[in-house]
């Protein structure tokens, strides 16, 4: 069987600069092929869930990645966002950044765990830039980093084992510190809170890479945030949010107790 193709990336460097996505047609000619070629078990003896994936739904499932899918058009809403490419730890790293229009916004990273990505924030980003525009307030607006986690998204994957909770956490530190000196972001931010949202990690093991605030949400759940560890001022912070599930509709400034 023929290797299926893979993307491409630009190298990275410790630069930060724009990326434009743009995956070749023959990479999406080529998964549309072997979803084609999907080779289906026997169909199971239960109605139910209890033997694993019925074969009706995988054979719906494969078909509309298959036939229905507009991945162009997923294509363009990702490249109506800044995105960004720089090399932090040997790592490749692709992040979203969009800056608010609001001067006095807080700047905040939200990081997706694992499985996830940063589909899961699209939704949220612009009325989170901009919540004058989506019925909020111009004090609840938010300057937006969302990183792709090693290994996910248009992210480098790593070579070796060693991207753990704290390494992810050092790195988001220096993202921050990266995207502040990017075009699009001259104010420096001087603190940063870190809570990768998966596993059972303590706040305690990011606590030697970053200082600030943090905070975690998971579904119908609220987490309460750690103080700052300096006498930093509120919009001289990092708050970094992460989700387990589907952001829905948090109302972060209360996550944030930010009112």
């Amino acid at each position: 069987m023929p290797k299926a193709l893979e993307l491409q990336l630009p190298e990275a460097t410790e630069q930060v600069r724009l990326f434009h996505i743009s995956v070749p047609q023959e990479a999406i000619d080529d998964l549309r092929a072997r979803l084609r070629a999907t080779r289906f078990p026997n169909q199971q003896s239960v109605k139910d869930w209890f033997q694993g994936v019925p074969l009706a739904h995988a054979k719906s499932l494969i078909e509309y990645w298959e036939s229905r899918y507009d991945w162009r058009r997923f294509e363009t809403e990702l490249n109506s966002f800044p995105n960004f490419r720089t090399s932090i730890d040997g790592l490749g790293i692709h992040f979203i950044h969009v800056r608010s229009p609001h001067p006095d916004a807080l700047p905040i990273v939200l990081t997706h765990g694992w499985p996830g990505s940063i589909v899961e924030f699209m939704k949220i980003i612009r009325p989170l830039t901009n919540p004058t525009e989506h019925g909020g307030r111009a004090q609840d607006a938010f300057h937006v980093v969302v990183p792709s986690l090693p290994g996910f998204g248009f992210s480098d994957k790593p070579t070796q084992t060693g991207w753990n909770l704290p390494r992810i956490a050092s790195a988001w530190s220096l993202l921050r510190t990266r995207a502040s000196c990017s075009p699009r972001t001259r104010r420096n931010t001087s603190q940063l809170a870190i809570r990768v949202s998966y596993g059972n990690a303590k706040a305690s093991q990011f606590r030697r890479a970053a200082s600030g605030r943090w905070c975690q949400t998971l579904p119908w759940r609220r987490q309460r945030l750690l103080p700052p560890t300096s006498d930093s001022a509120a919009d001289d912070r990092i708050c970094v949010v992460g989700f387990t599930g589907g952001p829905g509709d948090v109302d972060l400034r209360k996550v944030l107790q930010l009112d």
